[in-house]
């Protein structure tokens, strides 16, 4: 390990106690001018935008899961737990076949056969989501609808139209800067997907 390697290799576990090299952070250590910069631009986008951790993390595990990543929404199923989003709308969230090739054996997942699309997700998630906004007060409709139809369009068509632009930016309170940061989630969430699936980053449950 170089030096360069072994400094920031320090950072990483002195910002990250409870999780280390954990997910991409092992294979970003072998170039450091990569990893340096994605450790920053994670922090920034987890932690500093002005997205609520239930609304960052419904946008987190809407891309691991039209990434096909076993290993990035596992991971955040704890995190989005805590920041108040129930199991009963994270296991309506469309996945469709993972690249492990179990097809619906994980237990109390029930929409693992349902391939991701905004479709899908208008389908499957958000009746759910409505129903947990309403008959338990977490959340706020107004906002973590916009954000997910938002979020879906853009991962499914890779932009989104302009009527959607232009609704979801007066329904989250007429900023363009909070389309960025749903931008920039959805954009370094992707490079972390991409990073675990080709090496083969296990899943926290596998």
């Amino acid at each position: 390990m170089t030096p360069e390697q072994t400094a920031l290799r320090k950072s990483i576990l002195e910002s990250r106690p409870h999780t280390g090299l954990s997910g991409p952070f092992g294979p970003w250590l072998a170039v450091p001018s990569i990893a340096g910069p994605s450790q920053q631009l994670g922090r920034t986008v987890r932690y500093e935008t002005s997205l609520s951790m239930r609304e960052s993390e419904l946008v987190i595990l809407l891309t691991g899961a039209k990434f096909k990543s076993e290993a990035e929404f596992d991971i955040h199923v704890g995190e989005a737990t805590r920041a108040g989003i129930g199991l009963d709308v994270i296991n309506k969230i469309p996945r469709g076949l993972l690249l492990s090739q179990e097809r619906g054996k994980k237990e109390g997942v029930d929409n693992l056969n349902v391939e991701f699309s905004l479709e899908n997700v208008k389908k499957h998630m958000i009746p759910q989501l409505e129903k947990e906004i309403s008959t338990e007060g977490k959340g706020d409709l107004q906002r973590d609808i916009p954000i997910v139809l938002f979020t879906a369009e853009l991962l499914e068509t890779n932009t989104v139209s302009d009527e959607s632009y232009a609704t979801t930016k007066q329904m989250l309170g007429g900023d363009d800067s909070i389309l960025v940061e749903i931008v920039a989630i959805v954009g370094y969430y992707a490079y972390v997907a991409y990073t675990l699936n080709v090496f083969r980053i296990a899943s926290s449950s596998s």
